[in-house]
């Protein structure tokens, strides 16, 4: 009977294996899972190669990046020399070395609750297979096909937004990104949570219109029911990919991040361990928090790297690297920022995450002489390169972001519907205005994302917000001389434009960016980069 499992994956099945495993230690099975496993201060390779040598059966998560690679093929050759037990786990049916197709297999591709009967059977006695190994052939369970076709119907409703220009251009190749496990969810959940809001907003414009001209009732009820079925396909939609099924499917940047929620340990008095925080002076504010929060639980802190015994390394777009020896010193990296350039040396190890916001720095402090416990408390599964910001930081980029798009969307509309009719000297303030807006709109976003540039700091982002007010400003006093010169040419009413109405989306968005700002300042000031 197995006891001890040893998982052998890619993580690009991350998904499916971290669930897994909590079902495998729900039954009480001792499971070596790398991240959760490896600890610093000792080497990678001994760690490994303990972890298989006290494991009597290993899990070989059958995948086409797995098969390729080569640390996935020393695990399971390792166990094959050993002559111990492999089932392999067939999460894509794909062409097996010869050595492993006379092995135990468990088809997932499927049913994951069948899957996961049939392991748990095999796990207590082992079996003859009656079958091959499928080697060829696609299967995916039922929730994947019911996904692709709901995602199918929103593609179609993000069409009418296209004025939004981001809603359509994340939601309409969807359901084919499904089909290949690599949609980024974190831009998929914000683009269906828009969809809703700009159908909305296009309704009540239009029912303003229709008031002022004469509207086909037809088309007034077929925008109504566009916005009800945004509501309802985009609500289900999302309910589907937040599912466990999905997030078992999804590669790691189609499935939901798991942060910490550090739990107070309450250790007043922990044995102290000389300690070294490697950082740039971009990021000082977070480098002199970790350092005072260490030091208040009474750690001294080393005068140089090689004299620590721990060494927290923040990595942010400006240090991706450490001088720290993982092998001879406590390595925790911790993850200030996305990088996607981060070393060998590092990516092997379980980091800190402190993307969402600093916090757990006295959970830090009081567990650092049991590194275990304190990754287990504060540690996160490996993601991809999925963005991640504080709630002031996420509040600020989706404010820009939707105040670009009505603003963008309703200068769109004029260029592509009235072109025939405007002055030339309204035509080129149009395009001004739209190229303006576009270009200060994207160098804020930029600047705020990636902490570079001349929207690097707060001040310089009030003033670009500030500026766009402007801009928007000057586009309404634009629709006003329009509107002016279409009554007099033609005798219209344009009606009403998505501009009538944008210095209120303006005024929420500054109210609720405000409102979660005092809530989290601290983040704001960790977030922008120090000056020398």
């Amino acid at each position: 009977m197995t006891k001890n499992i040893f998982m052998s994956y890619s993580r690009r099945e991350l998904g499916f294996v971290d669930d897994l495993v909590s079902k495998l230690e729900a039954e009480n099975y001792n499971v070596w899972l790398d991240y959760r496993v490896l600890i610093p201060g000792s080497p990678w390779d001994v760690q490994i190669e303990k972890g298989l040598n006290d494991s009597d059966t290993v899990l070989l998560v059958v995948s086409n990046a797995a098969l390729a690679s080569k640390y996935v093929t020393s695990e399971w050759r390792h166990f094959l020399d050993k002559k111990q037990r492999v089932i392999l786990l067939i999460f894509e049916a794909v062409d097996l070395p010869k050595e492993l197709e006379q092995y135990e297999w468990v088809d997932f591709r499927g049913s994951y609750k069948a899957g996961l009967s049939e392991l748990f059977s095999q796990l207590q006695k082992p079996i003859q297979e009656d079958h091959p190994v499928p080697e060829t052939g696609f299967k995916s369970p039922l929730i994947v096909w019911v996904a692709i076709i709901v995602s199918a119907v929103v593609a179609i409703l993000s069409i009418f937004e296209w004025w939004t220009l981001f809603i359509p251009l994340v939601l309409f190749p969807l359901p084919y990104k499904i089909y290949k496990r690599n949609f980024n969810f974190t831009h998929v959940q914000a683009a269906l949570a828009a969809l809703p809001f700009a159908s909305l907003l296009s309704v009540f414009i239009f029912s303003l219109n229709s008031a002022t001209e004469d509207f086909d009732l037809l088309s007034v009820l077929f925008s109504d029911v566009l916005f009800l079925a945004s509501l309802v396909f985009g609500l289900i939609l999302l309910f589907i990919l937040r599912s466990s099924a999905m997030q078992r499917w999804g590669r790691p940047e189609a499935i939901i991040p798991k942060y910490i929620n550090p739990q107070d340990p309450k250790i007043q008095n922990p044995i102290p361990i000389p300690f070294y925080v490697d950082y740039v002076f971009q990021d000082r504010v977070i480098a002199e928090d970790l350092i005072a929060a260490l030091k208040k639980y009474g750690h001294p802190q080393a005068e140089n790297i090689q004299d620590a015994k721990a060494v927290f390394a923040l990595i942010s777009q400006f240090k991706s690297d450490t001088e720290a020896i993982p092998e001879k010193q406590m390595l925790f990296p911790i993850l200030v920022q996305t990088n996607n350039d981060i070393s060998k040396k590092l990516s092997k190890i379980q980091w800190i995450d402190f993307r969402p916001g600093v916090r757990g720095l006295d959970t830090i402090a009081q567990l650092l002489p049991d590194p275990k416990a304190l990754l287990k408390s504060l540690g996160m599964r490996p993601v991809s390169s999925q963005s991640v910001y504080s709630p002031t930081i996420t509040a600020i980029y989706y404010f820009i972001i939707f105040l670009a798009v009505v603003n963008i969307g309703s200068a769109l509309n004029y260029l592509f519907d009235w072109y025939d009719v405007l002055a030339f000297s309204v035509f080129v303030e149009f395009a001004v205005n739209f190229i303006l807006f576009f270009g200060l709109a994207y160098f804020i976003v930029s600047g705020l994302t990636s902490r570079k540039g001349i929207f690097s700091s707060l001040w310089a982002v009030l003033l670009g917000v500030v500026g766009l007010a402007l801009l928007t400003y000057w586009q309404k006093l634009l629709d006003g001389e329009l509107a002016y010169s279409i009554a007099s040419q033609l005798g219209e009413d344009v009606g009403f434009n998505f501009i009538n109405y944008i210095e209120y989306v303006y005024y929420l968005g500054i109210a609720v960016t405000g409102l979660i700002f005092l809530r989290n300042r601290r983040d704001v000031k960790q977030w922008f980069p120090a000056k020398k």
